[in-house]
């Protein structure tokens, strides 16, 4: 078994749908919007119905046994694992990997024409207050934040986010905005009968497509491939038969190196679990003094997390949409503390899929410093 890194660009505009019903008729046809970046089920999908085209499936039916034993079927991935799908780009004649900015990480946009961000800061937890969580609770806090808000939807080079998650000098932080990456099309059209060629109440329909800029692409890497697999050069990504270029990179997909945890003066380690790609978990999310599921011992001090994405996607064997699920989305940032004796094993788990369908991608995380000094 081996493993290949990817990048997918696309060969004109991408869509990528939402949860929300999509039915000929429906007045909610006036405003499809496309999601992006995609989720890890939409990418899984289409590498392995590309695989599957190369192992020998005309597209149509279900795969056969020999095809399942190695690409998995359904939910089941068998031998694969995925990573990804991160945003990449290309900048001097390098490609850079993108990652979701933690939401413990706070800035200002500046009024200038470039409007970047400016003035950035790092949440921590704060005093212990009584709030409708709980009792001698430690929300995250930053003093002198007025004007300060969170980065979400805005992304990190590798080296700005080691940084980040060390805590060392902001002032080098360069927060890329989502739309410096991307863009959206427009379309507005009307069904016409053939016949009469008039058109038919409940036949308007307006979506969005989302087109990236020059060298802006997605990155995706599969594990569990056996000798001689491979995409196709060019596959089906997304809704509406839209397309992607597969080219293969050079080398694995690199996420951050684990700081080292050094013990606290009362012997206990403190550290960020930030989600590099959403998690989903079950049951109701950790709360103070909880651990993080997977992560026995890290137990959960104070959070910075957005609201959460609701994912699903395609039973292609029902040929029929799957339950929306609640995700963690990209960037949210957990405040742990654990013993001093974890310390190697928790600087271990950097890179780790925590959650439910880790093999997807899903869930992956990174180990960052926090302290009360």
């Amino acid at each position: 078994m081996t493993f290949k890194a990817y990048k997918l660009t696309p060969v004109d505009t991408w869509f990528f749908r939402d949860g929300r019903p999509y039915n000929q008729g429906e007045s909610n046809l006036a405003d499809i919007k496309s999601l992006f970046p995609p989720f890890a089920m939409t990418a899984a999908g289409a590498i392995r119905a590309s695989l599957a085209r190369g192992l020998g499936w005309n597209g149509k039916g279900d795969w056969s046994s020999d095809i399942k034993k190695k690409l998995g079927d359904g939910r089941h991935l068998g031998p694969l694992r995925l990573r990804g799908p991160y945003l990449i780009r290309e900048r001097n004649g390098k490609s850079e990997l993108l990652f979701p900015a933690p939401l413990h990480l706070l800035g200002k946009l500046s009024e200038n024409e470039n409007c970047q961000w400016e003035q950035l800061n790092l949440l921590k937890p704060g005093e212990k207050v009584d709030c409708d969580i709980g009792n001698q609770v430690r929300l995250p806090s930053l003093k002198n934040s007025s004007g300060l808000k969170s980065l979400y939807g805005s992304y990190l080079t590798l080296a700005d986010m080691g940084t980040v998650l060390k805590g060392g000098d902001l002032s080098k932080v360069f927060p890329v905005q989502g739309s410096d990456l991307w863009d959206f099309d427009f379309q507005v059209g009307i069904e016409r009968d053939f016949e009469t060629h008039a058109t038919v109440e409940g036949a308007l329909y307006s979506i969005s497509r989302v087109r990236l800029e020059i060298g802006v692409a997605l990155a995706v890497e599969v594990d569990g491939l056996e000798k001689g697999m491979d995409l196709q050069s060019t596959l089906p990504f997304g809704g509406e038969g839209r397309l992607a270029h597969a080219d293969c990179l050079d080398d694995t997909i690199k996420i951050p190196d684990a700081p080292l945890l050094k013990p606290c003066p009362d012997n206990k380690i403190r550290f960020t679990v930030t989600h590099l790609t959403p998690a989903r978990f079950e049951g109701i999310w950790p709360g103070p003094g909880k651990e993080i599921p997977d992560l026995a011992g890290a137990k959960v001090v104070s959070a910075c997390l957005e609201r959460p994405v609701w994912i699903g996607g395609w039973d292609t064997i029902k040929r029929e949409p799957l339950p929306l699920e609640p995700f963690l989305p990209g960037g949210s940032t957990w405040f742990c503390e654990a013993e001093c004796n974890l310390a190697e094993r928790i600087e271990k788990c950097n890179g780790k899929h925590i959650g439910k369908y880790g093999e997807f991608g899903f869930g992956e995380i990174a180990i960052g410093l926090w302290n009360d000094e």
